[in-house]
């Protein structure tokens, strides 16, 4: 189905709920469709394909801070009537809510026509899925040749999808989009004598050409054969350099701190901080849905408001939350495109897209040649359990000790304990690494003192 097509559909289905709404009652349909497909391999048999389809409507209505929301599963016309019953059917249950709203037409600062995105690649989802085993047995010959202590690839993995998305209210909001994604990541075991280390790799991308098999080989091969042979460090505070790979998961947590739901409800670290000094001056946190080719992008978030390129913060400063149409109203703000979905089952709320930590100068080996005692980090564990509210976190690690800036000798099962809040304020060295994993990306970073057990 394309986009026009889904739009096509968006448009019929709002003229008809249109006309059956009560007095001062709005609505917003929310419809997408998605197929997906992949392949799985292990230990060199092929293991599993798979295939699946998946489209719904979402419907959303409003009548004096009341709201209510109900979706189906498939396009067709027959589920729309039983959809609004049962929204609207949840209107007296709920309390009135003078911020909930829906979006206007150029209700933000952004009044000109977003530009169009490079966001779907033609080649996905053609042929069979089966085609790719070739170059998924040529991605396991690359890893089983880097390191002699690789001798298994245990799992191979390649999946592909494709979406359209249509959101329109009574309002006049009116977008439509689609677009592609596909990944590909692996594991392999490092065997030396009784030792066995697991090692991943993982990459995605919105086109095909994008996917570096054999870098995702590499670096599952690296982080498995770097801990054979680990040594226990001794329990103090040193230096801790944070991979691109573990990085994310950082981010991840600090992502979810900059909602402005969390902040308004109080669950966030970073609540009552607007405007204020939260980081040390070299970092800078940006997120930008219309980055090229990225995979979160979008000329429009989940409520169909323009996206744009912001800065959460700014040389240290926080500057900006994630804000959908709600959370801004409550904030006497508008929107800054930040509503996400899980899928057409949920309401929005808000959520970043391209998030990262803005890159430095040096190099990641000058980086890691400035470090006399530390420990540069490519796994944790228990990131997740990280309090929002106060930052204090206690995590397992492994990685690879740093001994007057030389990479010495793996280590694994150690703690490592701090506070969001004080390893943003402590960050000496941003590296030029900047590395995407998915929607979230970071350079390799420097945080000089830390509890290493």
């Amino acid at each position: 189905m394309k986009t026009s097509k889904v739009m096509e559909i968006a448009d019929q289905y709002l003229r008809w709920v249109r006309g059956r709404l009560p007095k001062r009652c709005e609505a917003e349909i929310y419809l997408s469709r998605a197929r997906e497909r992949g392949i799985e391999m292990r230990e060199g048999r092929l293991e599993n394909l798979e295939e699946s389809c998946d489209e719904g409507l979402g419907l959303r209505v409003l009548q004096g801070g009341r709201s209510g929301f109900a979706y189906a599963t498939g396009l067709g016309r027959e589920n729309l009537e039983d959809v609004l019953s049962q929204a609207l059917g949840q209107l007296p249950y709920f309390p009135p809510d003078r911020y909930r709203a829906l979006p206007a037409p150029n209700g933000g600062v952004m009044k000109a026509q977003p530009a169009p995105l490079e966001l779907g690649d033609p080649s996905l989802l053609q042929g069979m899925i089966e085609d790719q085993l070739p170059k998924l047995r040529e991605m396991e010959g690359v890893a089983l040749k880097a390191n002699r202590l690789v001798r298994r690839v245990l799992r191979l993995g390649y999946g592909e999808s494709g979406s359209e998305v249509a959101v329109v209210n009574t309002l006049g909001i009116r977008a439509a989009e689609s677009g592609t994604h596909c990944s590909v990541g692996l594991s392999v075991a490092a065997e030396k004598m009784t030792q066995v280390q697991i090692g991943s790799g993982s990459a995605s991308a919105r086109f095909y050409q994008d996917l570096d098999f054999h870098r995702v080989a590499h670096e599952g091969v690296h982080r498995a054969a770097a801990l054979i042979d680990s040594k226990k460090l001794p329990t103090q505070r040193r230096a801790v350099l944070f991979d691109p790979w573990v990085a994310g998961e950082f981010l991840d947590v600090v992502a979810g701190a900059l909602s402005a739901d969390e902040v308004q409800r109080g669950k966030s670290l970073f609540a009552g901080k607007l405007g204020k000094r939260v980081a040390n001056s070299r970092v800078n946190l940006i997120d930008d849905p219309r980055k090229p080719r990225g995979v979160a992008s979008s000329i429009f978030d989940d409520e169909g408001v323009p996206t744009r390129r912001k800065a959460l913060i700014e040389a240290g400063i926080l500057k900006d939350y994630f804000y959908d149409t709600y959370t801004a109203n409550k904030d006497d703000k508008t929107s800054n495109g930040c509503a996400g979905r899980a899928t057409f089952r949920g309401v929005p709320g808000p959520s970043s897209s391209n998030f990262y930590l803005a890159p430095g100068s040096l190099s990641r080996d000058e980086l890691i040649a400035d470090t006399k005692d530390g420990i540069l980090v490519f796994e944790v564990m228990g990131m997740h359990m990280t309090d929002p509210v106060s930052g204090e976190f206690s995590i397992g690690i492994s990685g690879i000790a740093v001994n007057n800036g030389e990479l010495t000798h793996g280590v694994r099962q150690a703690m490592l304990s701090g506070n969001v809040l004080e390893m943003l304020d402590q960050i000496d060295a941003v590296a030029n690494d900047l590395t995407f994993y998915g929607r979230l990306a970071s350079p390799t970073f420097r945080v000089p003192d830390m509890m290493v057990a």
